[in-house]
């Protein structure tokens, strides 16, 4: 059994409701002053917080505040990438843009290009780990025009509207989760055994609870459902994923420079959206927090 964070008070933080569901804004409040503990209670509430800033946090801002909430991924060099030195000056920060380390927009034949593509399919950070990703908060340095939006799904409000029978059907399953698998699905196929090692598979439960709400955790990186034949087991995954991102349990948000989105792996999905990256930059930098 995984364990269940206790259910925290209502936030008290001066939040605006961006969607019926889920999803709020929070402006005119430093990074630095925010509460932890309402920060959490405005997570367990909305599940995806857009923090409006008039510039982007420094490194060094955004590193403080996502320390306050527990312990960080540190980013680690996958030997595919052949990526010997990092864009940014801390493993903690994850490099979610198209550019290089020298600061130009990849080539067209980089294999990170190809790579990231599969940030364009509905996923949830970090699940192919044992252990899972809680937080994730990434703040716009440089956006293209549109704004280049991401989508979030509320995987509770999902979960809440299945028929008693899927939920009785699903509720004691366990899923594997490979980061290969997803790559795959992306077109990102030809992974040799040394790169495959350095992301192990894992397995996690289906549907588990989060601040009190039951929720779905699948997606991509989701290969098959333990002890199911396989293509039964992508079948309902496929089933249940398309159930829970349909338009009322999505919110689109459009970039703004400086923006620091958090969301709730744990109670969401989410998914990047198509834009000219051969023309323009992106420059896109995120902290996971771990739940151990």
């Amino acid at each position: 059994m995984f364990p269940v964070r206790a259910v925290r008070m209502a936030a008290m933080l001066p939040v605006s409701p961006l969607h019926p569901l889920f999803a709020a804004e929070l402006a005119g409040m430093g990074l630095a002053d925010i509460p932890v503990e309402e920060f959490h209670a405005a997570m367990d509430r909305y599940a995806v917080l857009a923090i409006r800033n008039e510039r982007p946090p420094s490194n060094e801002e955004h590193l403080a505040f996502s320390r306050r909430l527990g312990p960080l991924q540190q980013m680690k060099m996958l030997t595919m990438l052949a990526k010997s030195k990092s864009r940014l000056p801390y493993l903690e920060l994850v490099d979610v843009g198209n550019l290089d380390e020298n600061g130009a927009i990849l080539p067209d034949d980089d294999r990170r290009r190809l790579y990231n593509k599969g940030n364009l399919l509905w996923h949830t950070d970090v699940s192919f780990d044992a252990n899972r990703a809680t937080y994730s908060l990434l703040a716009a340095h440089r956006v293209p025009p549109g704004g280049a939006p991401t989508e979030f799904a509320d995987t509770r409000a999902a979960y809440d509207s299945l028929p008693s029978r899927m939920k009785e059907r699903i509720n004691d399953l366990v899923v594997e989760h490979s980061v290969w698998h997803s790559r795959a699905l992306a077109g990102f196929s030809e992974v040799t055994p040394e790169e495959r090692a350095t992301r192990p598979p894992s397995r996690h439960r289906l549907v588990h609870v989060r601040a009190g709400r039951k929720a779905l955790y699948l997606a991509s990186h989701a290969s098959h459902i333990v002890g199911l034949p396989l293509e039964e087991g992508r079948a309902l995954l496929a089933e249940l994923t398309a159930h829970a991102t349909q338009p009322q349990f999505v919110y689109r948000h459009a970039w703004r420079l400086g923006d620091l989105v958090a969301w709730d792996n744990l109670a969401t999905l989410h998914r990047g959206t198509p834009f000219d990256d051969t023309r323009h930059p992106r420059d896109m930098r995120r902290t996971t927090v771990l739940e151990r």
